[in-house]
């Protein structure tokens, strides 16, 4: 473990460090009021930087990603569309930064390639699993919504979305081959 902390840091260490605080302090343009709370998860991304302590990194990372979400609903005011395209945003970027700190590319034309080929893969993801969920959702609100009325809606939103989730469950899952 002393080993660990005494060599240098990767390149991809570092660059993900600088993205992730960058992406942590730019945060308070959109959210002011809470400029200390995102200057205390960028130190805590640079502590756990520094000792390599992956699991606190991790959670800092997650909590961050929760956090942004839950304001970027209150700011959107709930909008479901909204939340959807901003949660597929808020996951591809924590993924790449993931990604920026695992690569350890030796040029910099792996790197460009490395990035643009995870960057073409959410053209197969992310992509269609947002318009998956932005078109099952609306379906979802206009079949329960019609049920229901409309002092309901944000039970049929949820029911909705439920009903989404359970959806892309079965249709990501692996299908199990049958016993012969």
């Amino acid at each position: 473990m002393s080993q660990d902390l005494q060599r240098p840091l990767e390149l991809g260490e570092v660059l993900s460090f600088a993205a992730t605080a960058a992406v942590m302090l730019s945060s308070t343009l959109f959210f002011p009021e809470y400029f200390w709370l995102f200057i205390l998860l960028a130190l805590v991304e640079g502590i756990s930087t520094r000792f390599r302590t992956e699991r606190v990194l991790s959670l800092n990372r997650i909590f961050f990603a929760f956090i942004l979400i839950l304001l970027g609903a209150e700011a959107l005011g709930l909008d479901a569309l909204g939340m959807i395209l901003e949660t597929v945003v808020v996951i591809a970027i924590m993924d790449l930064l993931f990604l920026l700190r695992r690569t350890r590319a030796r040029s910099r034309a792996d790197f460009i390639s490395i990035i643009s080929r995870r960057l073409n893969s959410y053209l197969f993801t992310l992509f269609p699993a947002a318009i998956f969920s932005v078109g099952l959702t609306y379906l979802g609100t206009v079949t329960i919504g019609a049920s229901i009325g409309p002092a309901n809606a944000i039970l049929g939103l949820g029911l909705a979305s439920f009903i989404v989730f359970l959806i892309i469950l079965f249709v990501s899952t692996r299908p199990r081959e049958t016993l012969k």
